[in-house]
């Protein structure tokens, strides 16, 4: 195997992200959407967004979930909460077309840029790709953030946009035969997976979410969710880092737990998956 040479390596870097933020100030500054491709299939950004460097530089970006859905089958679903711009809605139909999609995203610019990718597609999938604008939560209320670059956080506060519990959303849109709940919400994932306990503890989906502490509350809150999971049954843990690396994989509660005792220290951000140990489950 070749190997570029260290400075070599950090010069190209250097220059990669020179000619990306040259190129993104101009998109910017000419509000001028991006494209990029997804598989075979192109999706349109935001001026500002930051999607096209991750997939330029971190090869397994967004990569893991495609590869664990390919035997959802016909009238199973899958639930995408901050669904964004539909990037790993993408990713998802590339690997499988039989599933129903739920797509759910509370911000008005994103949800937009969701829509117009949902509209890309052939009628046949649109068919199956319900989009959802709502906040996801348990008694959650304030206003997001105003960054374009790919992410945006709730500010809490007394008035704003007001929360609804993934349970309720279940039984608003009828949803059935959940196979995996997907979570990406930026420190509050914790809250949303929180409020979907019900069907959690009722038909055990495949649970991917985000692990990213913003502050005391939160600390408390994915401590608790952890326990309460593991109580339910789920004793299968993958963990990634944030651009898509397999830490670990079916891992065990214990080791589950001391990865993300030393990680909280770091205040790293993790993604982890963890599955329902059931007896036709090796694990």
């Amino acid at each position: 195997m070749n190997y570029m040479n260290p400075f070599f390596l950090k010069v190209s870097k250097s220059l990669f992200y020179f000619k990306y933020k040259f190129n993104q100030m101009l998109r910017n500054f000419f509000n001028v959407d991006q494209k990029t491709n997804i598989g075979n299939r192109k999706i349109i950004l935001p001026p500002g967004h930051l999607l096209s460097m991750y997939i330029s530089l971190y090869e397994e970006y967004d990569k893991f979930l495609p590869k664990i859905i390919k035997n959802i089958k016909q009238n199973e679903s899958i639930i995408d909460i901050g669904a964004n711009v539909g990037d790993t809605l993408f990713r998802l139909i590339n690997s499988n077309l039989n599933p129903n999609y739920y797509c759910i995203e509370a911000d008005d610019y994103f949800f937009g840029y969701l829509k117009k990718n949902k509209e890309l597609l052939d009628l046949n999938l649109q068919n199956k790709i319900v989009l959802i604008k709502e906040l996801v939560g348990s008694n959650l209320i304030g206003n997001l953030s105003q960054s374009t670059t790919g992410t945006k956080s709730l500010v809490e506060s007394n008035t704003g946009i007001k929360s609804k519990t993934l349970d309720e959303i279940i039984i608003d849109y009828k949803i059935e035969n959940i196979k995996l709940i997907k979570v990406d919400c930026d420190g509050y994932d914790y809250n949303v997976v929180f409020s979907a306990i019900n069907e959690i503890k009722k038909n055990k989906p495949d649970l991917f979410f985000e692990h990213m502490i913003l502050n005391e509350k939160g600390y408390k809150g994915y401590a608790e969710l952890i326990e309460e999971l593991f109580k339910i049954g789920y004793s299968n843990w993958t963990v990634l880092n944030n651009y898509g690396s397999i830490i670990f994989e079916n891992k065990s509660y214990t080791d589950f737990l001391r990865l993300i005792k030393s990680d909280i220290k770091n205040k790293i951000v993790l993604d982890v998956y963890c599955k329902w140990k059931n007896k036709n489950n090796k694990f």
